[in-house]
């Protein structure tokens, strides 16, 4: 096997291995940089639903009664402004949503589905627990949810400990089957933000690629770089080494000695061929001589 197809075998072999841990730390770098943005995304929107309920607590609640309206007002309610905002950004991007569930709410709408509800029992579960971040795999690609227990405080038992403490006006709109029972303090449901993961891990899975692709280009052009200099500075002047020293030991005449001129390995190894050359060329001549 010739020097320069083991060097190039040599230096290939290292890079791929390289290459291959290199493509997996990225992968994974890269991965958890993208669920970090996606989470970072669920936190921003539900901070906006929080800022939704909070405007309309303080600003819509109060007007139905100071305008001395008797009727019960939806829009009023901070969950059922909050959820009917981000219904309506749903429609322009389906997998993204912000749903305030309970386990047994007055507004049949906010009903957890199946995976929403092993959230709530989660918190239920675990009372301690502020947060919770989950990930599901759907039709359209996995999901990562972002949620917070929702707990009974004294004003949600106003129109949720039972029908009789009711307003009036909201059983004349939801009736009294739903949405009552609720204690002092309970985890009765869960705020769930949930964001796409598929075009984050898609991108991320892209980013890797394209990397690798320039890795590999940029080895390319080092190994071609390399392949030059390695035939320049050491193949060549050893096959031309080699063919004077061929052409002395079969005895043909005026064979011109080799010139390398410089201070490396090379051109050391050049005198002393050179050298050895005129010696053995000296001890020739002695034993014709003789």
């Amino acid at each position: 096997m010739r020097l320069i197809v083991k060097f190039n075998l040599v230096i290939t072999l290292a890079f791929v291995a390289g290459l291959i841990v290199s493509a997996l730390l990225m992968r994974e770098r890269f991965v958890a940089d993208a669920r970090t943005a996606v989470l970072a995304n669920a936190r921003i929107m539900m901070q906006s639903s929080d800022s939704i309920m909070r405007y309309t607590k303080q600003e819509v609640t109060p007007l139905p009664q100071a305008l001395g309206h008797d009727k019960f007002v939806r829009a009023a309610v901070p969950f059922f402004a909050a959820g009917s905002i981000f219904e309506d950004l749903r429609q322009h991007y389906p997998d993204y949503s912000v749903r305030n569930v309970a386990l047994n709410p007055t507004n049949l709408r906010d009903r957890p589905t199946e995976s929403e509800a092993d959230i709530v029992n989660g918190f239920r579960s675990f009372p301690d627990r502020t947060e919770m971040v989950t990930e599901r795999q759907t039709p359209n690609g996995p999901i990562m949810s972002l949620s917070r227990p929702l707990v009974a405080a004294p004003e949600c038992l106003v129109c949720h400990s039972t029908p009789a403490n009711a307003p009036s006006a909201m059983i004349d709109t939801y009736g009294s089957a739903n949405g009552f029972g609720w204690q002092p303090n309970e985890t009765v449901g869960a705020q769930i933000v949930s964001v796409p993961l598929s075009l984050p891990l898609a991108r991320a899975e892209k980013a890797v690629v394209h990397l690798l692709l320039t890795c590999g280009t940029v080895f390319l052009s080092v190994l071609a770089v390399l392949n030059l200099f390695l035939y320049y500075l050491v193949v060549k002047p050893i096959q031309d080494m080699a063919k004077i020293a061929s052409d002395v030991s079969l005895g043909k005449p005026d064979t011109p000695e080799y010139e390398c001129r410089g201070s490396d390995e090379i051109a050391t190894l050049s005198l002393s061929f050179n050298r050895m050359r005129r010696s053995l060329e000296g001890a020739l001549r002695l034993i014709e001589g003789t």
